[in-house]
């Protein structure tokens, strides 16, 4: 029996233009998708493969979200033909109503807690129309067409420890006894040995990777890595903004969040302003993920006359609230496909100055 014959049909949602659209089931017609993310008829609707030959339906086609789930709107005298789309569609999975986009069908609900920075002690649940929906354990496997929406719930009791303020339980492998080296592998499995360890009982004092701990409920460690390197490549953007300096741009760089601002572009005549900041979020995983979507002030007057439909995210950066508007130059089968080794922070201001140069 499978889990859909114990729990029922699973909950579906799609992610259009980077906003969540829950969805009755995994199969349902481009009109109602299109109707509940709120296109507009001069836009067409695309599954997002990140491939210049994204798969564009017509209003009177069925889509399967098992196929692809993420899609992002296209004006329609902007369609060009394309070739039939071979690359991996991009999947959004659903958690307490939060998104991330993954390429690979098949997690762990280990990897899904990880994705979205869960302790490995949260209870993950495949959402059902069905008040019987069963947990999923650390180890199993999780397959996209069987549905994205999850939730998650605390776990219970046991032996705990506090590791950097984080809880980790009896299923994440604490016992009464443990070494320092089997502590440090709680929160760096993949290398513990390169970790240094803290005892916060009492007074701190540094834990040797081969001394044995008695472990108590909520005993506190800390445990940081030896070696820290950024989650992106600093001296990569640097060069990046150098280039762009010597040809008198202004652009800063700006730590919290990760962004870069490119300052006083022009914006062509006519419009309510003749220059404005824009700021681009820098992904974690940058260059090999690419730069995608700008915002503008969030009193812009620029916002609804750029292409792209504003979004509800809201960041705070130098000294000023910016909102998200939906822009993928690198997406959209208009512009170039992202290559990390061509593209960056440098080639990204012509996008946003074409962006720019075409709103009306």
């Amino acid at each position: 029996m499978t889990t859909n014959q114990i729990c029922g049909v699973a909950k579906w949602g799609a992610a259009v233009d980077d906003t969540p659209v829950p969805m009755p089931q995994s199969v349902v017609p481009v009109v109602v998708l299109r109707a509940q993310a709120g296109i507009d008829d001069e836009f067409v609707l695309v599954r997002d493969h990140n491939s210049p030959n994204d798969t564009v339906f017509r209003d009177d086609e069925t889509i399967d979200l098992s196929e692809g789930n993420v899609f992002y709107s296209l004006r329609r005298c902007e369609v060009s033909p394309r070739d039939a789309c071979k690359s991996a569609p991009k999947l959004a999975v659903f958690v307490d109503d939060r998104m991330e986009v993954v390429t690979r069908p098949k997690q762990t609900g280990k990897s899904i807690l990880q994705l979205f920075g869960f302790p490995l002690n949260i209870k993950l649940y495949r959402d059902f129309e069905s008040p019987e929906d069963s947990m999923i354990p650390l180890e199993r496997e999780v397959l996209f067409r069987e549905g994205p929406v999850f939730y998650s719930r605390q776990g219970g009791g046991g032996l705990k420890v506090i590791i950097n303020a984080r809880p980790f339980t009896e299923e994440d492998g604490v016992k009464e006894e443990m070494t320092g080296l089997e502590i440090a592998s709680l929160v760096y499995p993949e290398n513990p040995e390169n970790t240094r360890i803290w005892s916060l009982e009492g007074e701190k004092r540094p834990v040797d990777h081969s001394e044995t701990i008695e472990i108590k409920n909520c005993t506190k460690f800390e445990v940081v890595r030896k070696d820290v390197t950024g989650g992106f490549e600093l001296t990569r953007l640097q060069r990046e903004i150098a280039v762009l300096a010597q040809g008198e741009a202004k652009v800063s760089l700006v730590e919290s969040p990760s962004a870069v601002v490119y300052h006083d572009l022009s914006v062509m005549s006519g419009l309510p302003v003749e220059e404005t900041d824009v700021l681009v979020l820098i992904p974690g995983g940058y260059p090999g993920q690419m730069l995608d979507g700008a915002f503008l002030p969030v009193d812009s007057p620029l916002l609804g006359c750029v292409k792209g439909s504003p979004q509800d995210q809201i960041v705070e950066a130098v000294g000023q609230r910016w909102k998200l508007v939906s822009y993928h130059p690198h997406t959209n089968g208009i512009g170039p496909a992202w290559d990390p080794t061509r593209h960056g922070i440098h080639t990204y201001l012509g996008e946003i100055l074409s962006w720019l140069h075409d709103a009306k």
